[in-house]
C-alpha cells in the first residue's frame, strides 16, 4: 500500500471513529430540546430546503426513508417542524421548520461558531483551489462509501 493511501485510511478511520462517538451524544440546543447530531443536521436540512419531502431528505442525509419518517414525526410532536400535504399531491408529506425549530437552528449555528471556529478558520484560510480539492476528495469518498454500502449483501444467519 502506498504511503498516501495508508495516511488517508488512517485519517479517515480517526474521523469516522470520533464521528461515531459524537453521533451518540445528545446536545441541548434550547431548554429541554436534546438532539443527536444526525437529528440536528436533518432538522437543518429541512430549514435549508423548505417544502422538502421524505425521499429528498433521505437522499440529502443518507438516512433511510423509514428513519426520516420516524424522525419527522418526533420533530412534529416536539413542535420543531410542520408536516403537510399539497393539494396536487396528497400522497407526499412535506416538511417546514417552525418558530421553535428556528430557535434550535440558531442555537446550532452558535454552537458551530464556538466549537468549530478554529477548524473552519483554517479551512477558509486555504487557497480556493485547495478547498475545492478537499471537497472533491470528500464527495468522491462519500460516493465510494455509498456504493460500497449499497453493494453489501447480507450473509444469512447460520441455521441452528
Amino acid at each position: 500500500m502506498s504511503e498516501i493511501r495508508l495516511k488517508f485510511d488512517e485519517a479517515i478511520l480517526r474521523v469516522c471513529n470520533y464521528t461515531n462517538l459524537d453521533n451518540r451524544t445528545h446536545r441541548e440546543y434550547i431548554p429541554d430540546v436534546w438532539l443527536l447530531p444526525r437529528e440536528m443536521h436533518t432538522l437543518e436540512k429541512i430549514y435549508y430546503h423548505p417544502g422538502i419531502n421524505t425521499t429528498r431528505l433521505a437522499q440529502l442525509t443518507g438516512i433511510p426513508k423509514g428513519t426520516i419518517s420516524k424522525m419527522a414525526r418526533d420533530f412534529s410532536l416536539r413542535g420543531l417542524i410542520e408536516c403537510y400535504r399539497e393539494k396536487e399531491n396528497l400522497k407526499e408529506v412535506y416538511y417546514r421548520i417552525t418558530d421553535n425549530g428556528m430557535q434550535v437552528i440558531r442555537a446550532h449555528v452558535q454552537f458551530h461558531q464556538t466549537v468549530g471556529r478554529e477548524f473552519y478558520a483554517y479551512l477558509e484560510s486555504l487557497p480556493e483551489a485547495s478547498q475545492t480539492v478537499i471537497l472533491d476528495v470528500l464527495d468522491r469518498y462519500g460516493d465510494y462509501m455509498k456504493e460500497l454500502c449499497q453493494s453489501h449483501v447480507q450473509r444469512p444467519e447460520p441455521l441452528k
